[in-house]
């Protein structure tokens, strides 16, 4: 009896060890994705120089190679992104880039003399890995800001940030429930959240204020 225990003991720990294992590399893998990519961002602003087209093009370059945009651009339009036409998901994805590239290239004044501090990551559930952070400000002049970087981790892919949450805000929540508005407002025309987009990137500084 007891040897049949043990034996099941040990196979119940095997079995889960693969499991552990996985987790502890997603972990790991999300954490590196992470400090790459602040590591990266430093340094071009140690020799960044205003130029607003050397930004953009950095801003770009961080979205393409860091961040799961297909999946944010899909999210970011909630339920109504099924009911979309192909051309609307092309354009629409095209626009929603355009217009998260401008607004941070508008505020990357703000990244200046912010110093970045790795906290714990967690996996949660069998997909994301939660990275957690801290913003402090080396001028001592803001307050330090908690940031959790929600990473996107698919066995046999490379792992892309999902989702920022800021002070435990949701960016990513809170431009679906806008988003969400606008569509219903309109009476499901997805065309209006197009619209919109487009008013956003011909009207910037009112939008963004």
């Amino acid at each position: 009896m007891f040897r049949r225990q043990m034996m099941a003991m040990m196979v119940a720990m095997l079995t889960l060890f693969p499991l552990t294992a996985y987790a502890d590399a997603r972990v790991t893998a999300a954490s590196a994705l992470v400090d790459t990519m602040i590591s990266d961002l430093e340094t071009f602003l140690a020799t960044d120089t205003g130029d607003e087209s050397a930004r953009t093009a950095e801003i770009d370059r961080v979205l393409n190679t860091y961040f799961d945009m297909d999946s944010i651009t899909r999210f970011s339009a909630g339920q109504y992104w099924r009911a979309a036409s192909g051309e609307q998901k092309t354009e629409y994805g095209s626009l929603f880039r355009e217009v998260l590239c401008g607004t941070i290239v508008r505020n990357f004044d703000q990244l200046q003399g912010l110093a970045y501090t790795a906290d714990a990551a967690t996996a949660k559930g069998d997909k994301f890995v939660i990275v957690s952070g801290t913003f402090t400000d080396t001028t001592g002049q803001r307050p330090a800001v908690k940031v959790n970087w929600r990473v996107l981790t698919r066995e046999g892919a490379a792992p892309k940030v999902f989702d920022i949450e800021i002070e435990n805000l949701s960016l990513l929540v809170t431009q679906k429930q806008e988003n969400v508005a606008v569509i219903r407002k309109n009476k499901g025309e997805f065309v209006a959240l197009i619209d919109a987009m487009k008013d956003r990137l011909a009207n910037p500084v009112h939008n963004d204020s």
